[in-house]
């Protein structure tokens, strides 16, 4: 019986791992990659500067990044830290077949009661799926945790060179 017990808990937890490996392998939205740089993306456009020092939003051109099979992309963001991509935001209509991609892909999402969100979640990777508020319309969001670190070495480096003037 034990054995059993062991051998059941051993799948889920591999079933579970490959999942997550499979959302870090992916490392984002179609051709767009987490911590990659958005100035290098063709169907990307600098839209504005955030309220945060060092990070902006683009957003898509005209004629890139229109659907997910059938399904039209209402709206694409990439927020970025340093041009380097830390949140890939997608609005798309809503639309079951998206939830069911994504559980095919990415394994059985687990829901966010603080969140009212679907999440899967990897190592460096972490996609929530959740209704816009404007209704009719869903929402994904690709993030990347590394993006803590990058800042955090940074400003450790600016005080750094700071210590360096005295």
């Amino acid at each position: 019986m034990r054995t059993i017990i062991f051998i059941i808990l051993s799948t889920a937890s591999c079933i579970a791992q490959a999942q997550s490996s499979e959302l870090d392998s992916r490392n984002g939205f179609k051709d767009i990659k987490l911590l990659s740089n958005a100035t290098e993306y063709a169907g990307l456009k600098f839209d504005k500067n955030d309220d945060e020092e060092f990070k902006a939003i683009y957003s898509k051109k005209s004629g890139y990044f229109q659907s997910i099979g059938e399904i039209e992309i209402k709206d694409l963001k990439v927020y970025t830290y340093n041009d380097l991509i830390y949140r890939i935001e997608v609005v798309a209509d809503k639309d079951p077949r998206l939830f069911k991609g994504l559980e095919k892909a990415f394994g059985e999402a687990k829901y966010s009661v603080i969140g009212n969100d679907y999440v899967w979640q990897g190592e460096n990777v972490k996609l929530s799926f959740a209704s816009h508020p404007k209704g009719k319309m869903v929402v994904m969001k690709y993030s990347t945790y590394l993006i803590k670190n990058i800042i955090k070495q940074d400003k450790e480096q600016v005080i750094e060179d700071l210590s360096d003037d005295f």
